[in-house]
């Protein structure tokens, strides 16, 4: 693979923008999301009641309904104030979504973006119906797109023969195994195909289950083939790594696509333990390029260097560091 190849001074503005700007989107959001459901009036026994609705995402989109209080000044005072407020949320909303539709233009003029947008689309509908990074990490061709933005270096462009990071399904790796169900559930997210700790989506995604259960089965497979305790320890460790890496990428569209992003430490180890003993021959040549390529950015983007033993332990890690020109201490020195 050839060394990492820096963005130029327009395009990094214009990645500096798009994280701008999601930020401002996120921040907006989450100022409507205290504004969810709707207060109305409701008559019981001949007393109106200020009333609460919402929907339950995770219990078949079910109304729930709960009383404020009589009809008073105190609660038609409380109604007010929560319509103005949702109203203004709702404006500064759609005002930074406006900018964020401005600067997709841009983005697609530039040709930056890197996952598809069917993907990225898919990705935002997650985060409406309330995934975020606390439920779900990264990995796949999302994640080595937003690693390349938020390094601000480019990932190696793919060669005859290589793996094609632009064409590479979407990898997103769940904890818990209701929420792992609770997604595969959700009809609004087309077809789904479950085949045991896989779940696989219309639309190029796949989900895998990255549990403890599934911690220890790999851990029973890697024994059956003999692994080394080390490799053991460090799958378990990337297992264990803290939840995902909040980010953004571009679309192919210029549409952001956020992702929480799985740590790229981990994404190279859980990668090359594929390599060695689960994957086909054309599924190995993919995990490691995905794996080199992860790893030669990881001083960019990991709160924290590979560990010394990872590094000799698995030598593509080694030498993915010092051919994208990031052999220093800060990757070499940790125990």
């Amino acid at each position: 693979m050839s060394g990492l190849d820096p963005f130029d001074v327009d395009e990094e503005e214009t990645l500096e923008k798009l994280e701008r700007l999601w930020a401002a989107f996120e921040a907006a959001s989450s100022e409507a999301s205290r504004y969810a459901g709707s207060l109305g009036w409701k008559t019981n026994s001949g007393q109106e009641y200020l009333t609460h609705t919402v929907n339950l995402r995770y219990e078949g989109n079910r109304q729930r309904t709960r009383s404020l209080g009589p009809r008073s000044k105190e609660t038609e005072r409380r109604k007010s104030e929560f319509d103005t407020g949702r109203e203004q949320a709702r404006a500064e909303l759609d005002r930074i979504q406006a900018r964020l539709d401005t600067h997709a233009r841009v983005l697609k003029a530039l040709r930056i973006g890197r996952v598809h947008a069917v993907t990225a689309r898919f990705l935002r509908e997650l985060r409406g119906e309330g995934f975020g990074a606390e439920h779900f990490r990264i990995g796949g061709a999302a994640a080595l797109s937003a690693y390349e933005v938020r390094s601000r270096v480019r990932m190696p462009i793919a060669e005859e023969g290589d793996a094609d990071f632009d064409l590479l399904p979407t990898e997103l790796f769940v904890r818990d195994r209701q929420l792992f169900e609770a997604i595969a559930s959700r009809k609004i997210f087309g077809p789904v195909e479950v085949d045991g700790d896989r779940m696989a989506l219309g639309r190029g995604v796949l989900f895998r289950l990255l549990s403890s259960d599934t911690a220890d089965e790999w851990t029973r497979s890697l024994c059956r083939a003999r692994a080394a305790d080390e490799e053991i320890e460090a799958m378990r460790w990337a297992f264990e790594v803290p939840a995902g890496l909040p980010m953004v990428a571009a679309g192919v569209d210029g549409t952001p696509a956020p992702i929480p992003a799985l740590d790229p430490r981990a994404f190279a180890i859980l990668a090359l333990v594929e390599v060695r003993y689960f994957a086909g021959r054309s599924g190995a040549v993919r995990l490691a390029a995905q794996a080199a390529a992860a790893a030669g950015i990881a001083a960019e983007v990991a709160p924290e260097p590979f560990e010394r033993g990872h590094l000799a332990l698995f030598p593509e890690i080694a030498g993915a560091i010092e051919g994208g020109g990031h052999d220093d201490d800060r990757n070499m020195m940790r125990p």
